[in-house]
């Protein structure tokens, strides 16, 4: 226990006291390193022929009260995994980082203990310490995997003293995956389907838990079949709990729902219904531009003013009833716009539903081609337009996803690959407890938090 209240207690004041970079006593250090190898009664010494300045190492030895691991083949017609094994030497020596303590950074040499089975002859080696072939304790893995939630890949490597070659291959070697099981409880399940761009017009898909604000997936293209690979993996439980789902208005979004999700509700998020109505007016002016106003602009920031500012700056109010005066083929579909609005207003289902017909009615009376597609779009888009009024379901909580993964973006100073993208932005946005990581990084979870502290 003294080894463990000294290393509570040095720890505690380093994390409190602003004086970290003040060099730390060896005997410290020791009974850190001792306290993190209690448990396995290995013997640990300094090695000060090899110190360096902010460098200590210390030298693991396997002492025998050590217990004999169990076989990891599985042999048939073997019942007991220890019956056969015994000790087979020691493999060569090897010097590995332990993690940091202040400005000291602390070094393991250790000879891995050697295994060998009598009745097969196999033989293994005792990994507890490190992964094999690996130059970093198991605690300074999953630490690294930890500093990439929050650091790009360059500064995780400056700061645990690796290179940036070897953060990049744990990256890549490592699967981040959603833990399906974290949603059993829950009786309603809303996913939020949205793409955002990874590098220039090349497009990746977010997906989102909407009632628990959860980043489940960030697929490698915006494409129909790699969503409906996503769908059909989702376990066969957790896709009767879902209820609705909410999208722009991507045709194909909708059809993999809808073929991968039989009787779950699409809503067409209303956010991208009037951003799509914006985009028409803005090319609508920029036609009115090129035809009748010998390419003089026009002030296309009046057409998007909110009720609120139209009231408050009466200015800006007449210039824009003098340039819908000027250019009447503006004012069709301005009036158009203000009617989705006007449409999205509705308190019931009934009432947004009498609305959207009275705009798709005054759309088809009009004489411009451009307006019958654009009424034929809402014809398509009926059921998902209204079914927005059931519960107000959006994609919003996608939309501020993106806000972080942009940060993500900033900080890493982009991506080439894409799936290195997609688990460095999901380690980023998803919560540590919804991630479940392969064995690589959880098998001998018990060793590996004993030497947590260490960093």
């Amino acid at each position: 226990m003294g080894g463990k209240w000294v290393a509570n207690k040095l720890l505690n004041e380093l994390k409190s006291s602003e004086r970290i970079s003040v060099l730390l006593p060896t005997h410290f250090l020791k009974k850190i390193v001792v306290y993190a190898y209690i448990v396995s009664s290995n013997i640990i010494e300094e090695r000060k022929d090899l110190r360096k300045e902010g460098e200590i190492y210390f030298e693991v030895k396997y002492s025998k009260k050590v217990k004999i691991p169990e076989c990891p083949y599985k042999c048939k017609g073997c019942k007991d995994k220890r019956e056969y094994i015994v000790r087979n030497g020691k493999a060569k020596e090897r010097i590995i980082k332990a993690g940091k303590v202040g400005t000291q950074r602390i070094y393991l040499i250790h000879r891995p203990q050697r295994y060998m089975c009598k009745k097969t002859g196999k033989t293994f080696r005792d990994e507890k310490i490190s992964y094999r072939w690996q130059r970093i304790t198991r605690a300074e893995t999953e630490n690294i995997v930890k500093g990439l939630r929050k650091m790009s890949i360059s500064a995780t490597a400056k700061e645990f003293g690796v290179s940036v070659r070897t953060v990049s291959n744990l990256l890549d070697s490592i699967e981040v995956k959603v833990d399906w099981t974290k949603f059993q409880d829950m009786e309603d399940i809303k996913l939020g389907i949205d793409e955002h761009s990874f590098r220039g017009f090349k497009m990746v898909t977010t997906i989102v838990e909407l009632n628990t604000s959860n980043t489940i997936a960030i697929l490698k293209s915006d494409k129909k079949e790699e969503l409906k690979g996503f769908l059909n993996k989702i376990p066969y439980e957790i896709k009767q709990k879902i209820t609705e789902v909410a999208i722009d208005m991507r045709a194909s979004f909708k059809n993999a729902v809808k073929e991968e999700l039989p009787g779950v509700k699409v809503v067409a998020d209303h956010f991208h219904v009037v951003k799509d109505a914006q985009k028409k007016l803005r090319e609508s002016i920029k036609i009115e531009e090129e035809v009748t106003n010998n390419n003089k602009k026009i002030p296309v920031k009046l057409f998007f003013l909110n009720g609120k500012k139209l009231l408050k700056e009466k200015k800006k109010v007449k210039k824009l009833y003098k340039t819908l005066k000027e250019h009447p083929y503006l004012k069709e579909y301005y009036r158009y716009l203000l009617m989705l609005k006007w449409m999205y207003k509705a308190e019931t289902y009934e009432e947004g539903k009498r609305r959207l017909h009275i705009l798709i009615e005054k759309m088809e009376e009009s004489e411009d081609p451009q307006v019958w597609r654009w009424a034929k779009t809402y014809i398509r888009w009926e059921k998902e337009i209204l079914q927005y009024f059931v519960n107000r379901t959006t994609t919003a909580k996608v939309e501020g996803r993106h806000t972080h993964i942009k940060l993500i973006k900033r900080i890493s100073f982009g991506f080439k690959e894409v799936l290195r993208y997609t688990k460095k932005v999901l380690l980023g946005v998803m919560p540590e407890r919804f991630i479940k990581l392969p064995n690589f990084i959880t098998e001998g979870t018990t060793y590996c938090k004993q030497l947590s502290f260490l960093s």
